[in-house]
């Protein structure tokens, strides 16, 4: 459930840092302010995502009391919550220590036995997640279970699906997301359907590749 490589791991780490960096200057993680002298507040960043990750479940019991749950879009949202966890904890200790924490939590996790996916452990984990970040805590552990209990969901998907919105996520910053230039529609979809079709259409795309592959359909629709 939580095997992922190492070398992955601070792969996601360094990225995350490197897109922080280009979008809000060197100095985010320690001033914890944007170039542009805007606060940058990951653990509400976290819950917020957070309530929508759980309102991808059907737990209204006055609406809709048929439908399923939309796992693809709990995935999606998951790894923007992965990003911002990411962020926080490099704003909390730096990158080096950052990853060396993150390698060990990775690796006492594999060592926890698997238990029935059930929606209402998932469910349960991101509300653990609700209650701490808005005071302060850091819900990692939290979120890496979450993660284990959605079913079909694996570290690997994660990390498939983080370098994806990362590359998609650098692109937008490049071509003006930040200053309202950018078009996230393309020929009526939105840039992260474009995103998971080159993934799944290659799957050995690395970020280099998919970049490309994304500046290429981005010129396209605006020629």
């Amino acid at each position: 459930m939580f095997e992922l490589e190492d070398h992955k791991i601070e792969e996601m780490y360094r990225l995350q840092d490197k897109l922080n960096c280009d979008t809000n200057g060197v100095n985010w993680a320690k001033s914890g302010i944007t170039k542009e002298g805007r606060e940058i507040n990951w653990l509400r960043c976290i819950y917020m995502k957070t309530a929508e990750a759980i309102d991808s479940f059907n737990w209204k019991h006055w609406k809709d009391i048929n439908a399923v749950t939309d796992t693809n879009h709990l995935k999606v949202l998951l790894v923007d919550i992965w990003h911002f966890m990411i962020s926080e904890h490099i704003s909390r200790c730096g990158l080096t220590k950052a990853i060396e924490q993150a390698l060990y939590y990775f690796n006492t996790l594999k060592d926890v036995s698997e238990n029935m996916v059930d929606e209402a452990d998932t469910l349960y984990f991101l509300e653990e997640m609700m209650k701490q970040a808005p005071h302060g805590e850091f819900p990692y552990i939290e979120f890496l279970q979450a993660v284990g209990q959605v079913d079909g969901f694996s570290m690997q998907e994660l990390y498939k699906l983080y370098i994806g919105k990362n590359c998609l996520n650098q692109f937008r910053q490049d071509f003006g997301y930040k200053n309202g230039d950018y078009i996230r529609v393309w020929n009526g979809k939105e840039d992260n359907i474009y995103m998971q079709l080159a993934l799944d259409e290659n799957p050995s795309l690395d970020f280099n590749g998919l970049y490309q592959s994304l500046e290429h359909s981005y010129k396209e629709i605006a020629k």
